[in-house]
C-alpha cells in the first residue's frame, strides 16, 4: 500500500513502529516531535533524550517520510488538517502519543505564516466555517481581495 493511500490509523501505526525501532536503536529514553505545518510545508524539530540530556536530532529519511504521511492521512473533513502537533514516545513503553491543534497559527523561525500560506491551506484542506481561526480567515481574505482586485482591472 502506498503512503498516499494510508488511513489515519495505518499512518499512525506505521510511524509508531518505525519510531519505536529507531528510539530503541538510538539508545534514547524519549523522543519529542514539534511539528508546525501549513498547506504542503512544515517546520519540524525532533528532540531525543539520552542520559537526561535533550538534543535536536534529524531522523533518517525513511522515518521522516513516514512522519510526513501523518498529517495528510489525518485530515478531518470538518476541521481540516492540524496546524501543530506534538508527538512523543517513551522508550520504556514504546507507545506513540499525539496532541494536535487545528487553530494555532504555525510559526517559522518566530514568524507567522504568510497570507498566501493561509489561503493555500484552506484551498487544500477546507474546513467548516466554525473551524477557521480568525488569523487564517483574515489572511485568506486578503489574498482573495487582491486576486479579485487584479482580475477586475
Amino acid at each position: 500500500m502506498s503512503v498516499e493511500n494510508l488511513s489515519a490509523q495505518e499512518a499512525f501505526d506505521r510511524f509508531e513502529g518505525m519510531l519505536r525501532e529507531w528510539l530503541r536503536d538510538s539508545g534514547g529514553t524519549r523522543v519529542d516531535i514539534e511539528y508546525n505545518a501549513i498547506h504542503r510545508t512544515g517546520h519540524i524539530i525532533n528532540w531525543l533524550t539520552i542520559d537526561g540530556q535533550r538534543k535536536s536530532v534529524r531522523f533518517p529519511a525513511k522515518l521522516g517520510f513516514s512522519m510526513d504521511a501523518l498529517r495528510p492521512a489525518q485530515v478531518d473533513p470538518v476541521r481540516g488538517a492540524w496546524l501543530y502537533s506534538h508527538l512523543w514516545m517513551e522508550a520504556a513503553d514504546g507507545v506513540l502519543h499525539q496532541e494536535s491543534d487545528w487553530m494555532r497559527e504555525p510559526m517559522w523561525m518566530g514568524e507567522p505564516v504568510s497570507e498566501q500560506g493561509a489561503a493555500v491551506e484552506l484551498r487544500i484542506h477546507p474546513r467548516d466555517p466554525e473551524f477557521i481561526p480568525e488569523w487564517m480567515a483574515t489572511k485568506a481574505a486578503v489574498v482573495e481581495f487582491k486576486r479579485d482586485y487584479f482580475v477586475s482591472r
